[in-house]
């Protein structure tokens, strides 16, 4: 193929390309919209906590060999994990999208169910603290929540049973 063939293809390939990028662009989000997403249900009697910020350097990590912190699950949006030493619950928001990052905590011994809400922003993460049966399972369901419309988003994603007790 001649030279002056390719550069004629490169050529048209790339106002193909700019064509079909500039047509294929969505509109910029207004400030004032929520960003998309699929409502999630969560049980009417979900006792909600704000979470505590972590200061930066403080945050939970799997792998510290003293009190680690484990069921680390996590969406593009925000990620959570469970320490069993103390029974903490680590929220980390990863996405400035104006809803607050979230970990649902479920039990498998009845206890009513919880989440730990973060809303300080994106780039930070937030901790709750309870105290938990030693001898049961928590479930974490990462996801996000809107205070605006009290509604629970999607992304979601949900770790394994974990023991409190750690062991």
């Amino acid at each position: 193929m001649s030279v002056n063939r390719r550069i004629k293809f490169a050529v048209a390939g790339s106002a193909i390309t700019f064509a079909l990028s500039t047509f294929g662009v969505s509109p910029v989000q207004a400030d004032d919209q929520q960003p998309p997403g699929i409502e999630v249900d969560m049980p009417a009697d979900l006792e909600i906590t704000e979470a505590t910020e972590v200061p930066k350097g403080s945050e939970p990590s799997s792998g510290s060999a003293t009190h680690p912190c484990i069921g680390y699950t996590t969406t593009y949006a925000s990620s959570g994990c469970f320490q069993p030493y103390g029974d903490v619950f680590y929220v980390t928001d990863l996405l400035a999208d104006g809803r607050s990052a979230a970990v649902g905590v479920f039990t498998d011994y009845g206890r009513a169910k919880q989440a730990c809400v973060f809303s300080l922003g994106a780039g930070k993460t937030g901790k709750c603290d309870w105290d938990y049966w030693e001898k049961g399972n928590v479930k974490l369901e990462i996801l996000l929540y809107d205070r605006a419309t009290k509604g629970w988003y999607q992304p979601e994603a949900w770790s394994d049973w974990l023991p409190v007790d750690g062991q």
